[in-house]
């Protein structure tokens, strides 16, 4: 009770006040402070009673009303005419509310509530808060939407929930526009402030391989760091599937998902399904377990039931685990590779490396001299069903020579020399066997650059680097035909090979109102080498041996705008004068939804063809994408994919159109603002 003495003389000065301005005002030990027309004190001293413009603040809360009564001993304050209630961004209006302001429960009548996070609505003609996270609503509805009436909206009869538990309800019903148009008698289902366990919108389709089909997905929450979606997929003309997809986060950066899909095709009348998983498992700071897993039961299964682009026409899967470990100065791995080549009937020939162990030495000076020693060693145990099988172990020591001899000169070289020992069984090198070839190589670059000054534009200051560079390789020319072969490692191609590079930099500096930006313009480099002696293995021609001059070599990248950017990998032969190879792409994306990219890429006598993507949002609340992808060697499209979103405040609905040369679907997806996470809701 001595808190409430301390207050007394405050309330009386705050009568005082009001007298003279004509504004009552009261301020309760600190914590609740009082404004109104008119504020009149019960002789008990505990309890005020406000009227006429009334504000009331305590802790990060807001109340608004046209009577207020407070009662000091509880903290408790009823508010009638007006009601509105503020919490951060977020508002609490109704007739009538009656709270606790330090157990924060109480009973709102008429109520509305508003919050800026999912922009939710619910409105009652009771909610009620009877415990720190329970709460019980009568005569309700819930939406995200804004307009009256609302696009959709859940009403209930009855709901009681608990945060980060579960609701329960009765009499539910889902309308349209005020139109029922769904019906339980009851509900249960998990309540969550972000991520929510519960059934998604089914996606609804048809293609020309599938029939109609039906995805009905269920996300279930396992905990903060882990989530797994099931799906059930109803197929007319092939069955019925069913899928996994799970992902976790775990401690020190461990992370990992995995993913599972299996059907009984009733058109083939057998079994199909695929399995996928990146996993990688932190064990110590310096070391980790790491698992790439693509496994599938035949090699059509992603061209009848993939979406994704590119993995329809996939040529190999790609297996491997692997356990690292690292030291100061050494790096040990390893790992156990699986390929299914699917271009294959079968698999009895593909080459499989079970395992493969590397143990490298990170190069460690030799006392006070300017040359560093290391070591690569790696041994492979090859293995297949028919065909050559066997072991490889290779060493290379090398010795290395790093000098900067002036300001933006350098000077680099190394020397090794890299043994091979084979044992082989099956096939051609049956036995033992070794050799060993000698490597070297040097480097020498200079650096020149200069600033700019840009007056007039955001764009301030640039710098300009230019970096010339002369490079030497050399390998041994040696024959190895009596070698064993598992890959082209076992077929190293002699060689003496000066090469020259040009690269030329741009970084421009802005002026933001966050400060100082930096930004690289333009960059790109020219290379081209020249063979002294031995052999090219990119000369796919025999008739090219003579010729010693490499393609010249262009890589650039230029962004002269923030929101452009474009790129080339390109080779031009100097004896054909012809584009012997070409990557060229350039992406335009205003950072509002419109997007635009165009690529072309080109390799002589492999392939020739070019894609292109764009999504356009401009038209609201419609939003365009498209991609294609066309062949010019085919002369045909290898894909096309049409979509069409209406985004409207509360809801969505995408249709999309994929053409691929062996199917085409039909895709429709709808889904609700809000469902699937409400949010940190918690008004009071």
């Amino acid at each position: 009770m001595r808190d409430v003495v301390r207050v007394v003389p405050s309330i009386i000065g705050a009568l005082v006040i009001a007298v003279l301005t004509g504004t009552a005002s009261a301020e309760s030990n600190g914590l609740v402070k009082i404004t109104a027309d008119s504020i009149v004190q019960e002789r008990s001293g505990e309890t005020l009673n406000a009227s006429g413009d009334v504000t009331v603040k305590w802790q990060d809360y807001t109340l608004f009303a046209d009577r207020v009564e407070y009662v000091d001993q509880g903290k408790a304050a009823t508010a009638s005419g007006k009601v509105k209630l503020l919490r951060n961004d977020d508002t609490l209006t109704a007739d009538s509310l009656k709270i606790g302001l330090d157990s924060r429960r109480g009973v709102a009548t008429n109520s509305t509530l508003r919050t800026t996070e999912g922009n939710l609505r619910v409105k009652g003609a009771l909610i009620e808060k009877v415990g720190d996270d329970q709460y019980r609503m009568e005569k309700g509805s819930f939406t995200t939407c804004d307009a009256d009436p609302p696009s959709w909206k859940f009403s209930a009869d009855d709901l009681d929930l608990t945060m980060e538990g579960v609701a329960t309800g009765s009499n539910v019903v889902f309308s349209v526009a005020d139109i029922p148009v769904f019906y339980t008698p009851y509900v249960l289902f998990p309540v969550k402030r972000e991520r929510q366990t519960g059934f998604l919108f089914p996606r609804l389709g048809s293609s020309t391989k599938k029939g109609f089909f039906a995805d009905i997905p269920f996300y279930w929450v396992l905990s903060t760091s882990a989530e797994v979606l099931f799906d059930l997929d109803i197929q007319l003309k092939r069955g019925v599937g069913t899928g996994v997809q799970g992902a976790w986060l775990g401690k020190n950066d461990s992370h990992g998902d995995i993913n599972a899909y299996t059907i009984y095709d009733t058109t083939l009348s057998r079994e199909r399904a695929n399995v996928g998983a990146g996993i990688k498992e932190v064990i110590t700071t310096d070391s980790d377990f790491n698992v790439d897993l693509n496994l599938a039961t035949d090699r059509s299964f992603f061209r009848d039931f993939s979406e994704a682009s590119g993995d329809y026409n996939r040529q190999a899967l790609d297996s491997s685990i692997s356990l690292t470990k690292r030291w100061h100065n050494w790096y040990l791995a390893g790992e156990t590779r699986i390929v299914n080549d699917l271009d294959s009937t079968e698999n009895q020939r593909t080459l499989q490396r079970l395992p493969e162990l590397t143990l490298a030495g990170i190069g460690q000076r030799l006392g006070t001299l300017p040359l560093y020693a290391g070591i690569d060693s790696r041994f492979t145990n090859f293995y297949r069903r028919e065909g050559v099988t066997g072991q490889r172990f290779t060493v290379q020591p090398l010795v290395s020579y790093y000098a900067d001899l002036s300001e933006g000169l350098s000077l680099s070289g190394w020397g090794g020399y890299q043994q091979r020992l084979y044992q082989a069984t099956g096939g051609q090198g049956e036995g033992a066997r070794e050799t060993g070839l000698a490597v070297a190589g040097a480097r020498g670059s200079a650096s020149f650059s200069g600033l700019f000054d840009v007056p007039g534009t955001n764009l301030k200051r640039i710098r300009h680097t230019i970096t010339p560079a002369l490079d030497y390789s050399f390998i041994q020319e040696k024959g190895q035909g009596d070698l064993p072969f598992f890959d082209y490692d076992d077929r190293v191609v002699g060689q003496n090979l000066v090469s020259w590079s040009l690269s030329n930099s741009v970084t421009g500096r802005f002026e933001t109102l966050a400060g100082a930006e930096y930004s690289e313009l333009f960059n790109f480099r020219l290379s081209q080498g020249y063979q002294l002696s031995g052999g090219r293995r990119d000369l796919l021609d025999p008739a090219d041996e003579q010729r010693r001059f490499t393609d010249i070599r262009l890589e650039a990248v230029a962004r002269p705008l923030k929101m452009l950017a474009i790129e080339t990998d390109s080779r031009f032969s100097t004896y054909h004068a012809e584009v012997t190879g070409s990557a060229i792409s350039a992406a335009l994306n205003d950072g509002k939804g419109n997007e635009a990219g165009i690529g072309y890429r080109r390799i002589a006598g492999a392939l020739d063809y070019l894609e292109g993507k764009l999504s356009v949002n401009l038209f609201t609340p419609f939003v365009f994408q498209y991609t294609g992808r066309y062949s010019f060697d085919r002369r045909d499209f290898l894909e096309k994919f049409f979509a069409l979103e209406y985004r409207h405040q509360c809801w969505s609905i995408t249709a999309s159109y994929r053409d691929r040369p062996d199917n085409r679907e039909f895709l429709v997806n709808f889904s609700l603002a809000g469902i699937g996470g409400l949010g940190k809701v918690k008004v009071f």
